[in-house]
């Protein structure tokens, strides 16, 4: 029986690559649930973005993000600010994650290559000062009877779009 770890896996064969003038960086805006910022690491160590920007979330247990973040930690840069003190570089869009009035279905929408995500709150979504910075926003097309998932899901599907529309 072949090896089934990753490590053994993901070598050079099994490795997708970006366009060189691909990024991403996901924002967090106001998350309260720690264990959701370590995944948001996480995932940001999958993909290579080149940071997280976590807003707010003051009150998150550091030790509980490091917990679930993991190994990721030493992978990603991590930046914690308030709503007012963060930006992005000029190249890049910040996309709201979220279902308002105007977003378009992920799927169908052609994802910047250069693109900020902003995640919002567990319970509330992104704040109305943060939508008021995006230059748009996309939304999960879900035909199931519930119209909600953990916001880590919800960003790994997200994610993963764009990666799919920006490979080599």
């Amino acid at each position: 029986m072949p090896e089934t770890h990753s490590k053994y896996f993901f070598k050079e064969a099994n490795c997708s690559s970006l366009n060189e003038s691909s990024d991403i960086i996901i924002v967090t805006d106001n998350f309260s649930t720690p264990e959701n910022i370590g995944s948001i690491i996480r995932l940001a160590a999958n993909v290579n973005a080149s940071k997280v920007i976590v807003i707010g979330s003051e009150a998150c247990r550091q030790s509980k993000v490091k917990k679930t973040a993991g190994a990721a930690m030493g992978h990603v840069k991590v930046e914690w600010h308030a709503a007012d003190s963060f930006s992005i570089p000029d190249e890049y869009q910040l996309i709201a994650l979220e279902t308002v009035e105007g977003a378009r279905d992920l799927y169908e929408k052609a994802l910047p290559n250069k693109m900020a995500i902003v995640l919002g709150n567990e319970k509330y979504g992104i704040s109305q000062e943060m939508l008021g910075r995006c230059d748009g926003a996309v939304y999960i097309p879900m035909p199931g009877a519930i119209k909600s998932m953990n916001v880590s899901h919800a960003a790994t599907a997200c994610i993963f779009e764009w990666i799919r529309q920006n490979l080599k």
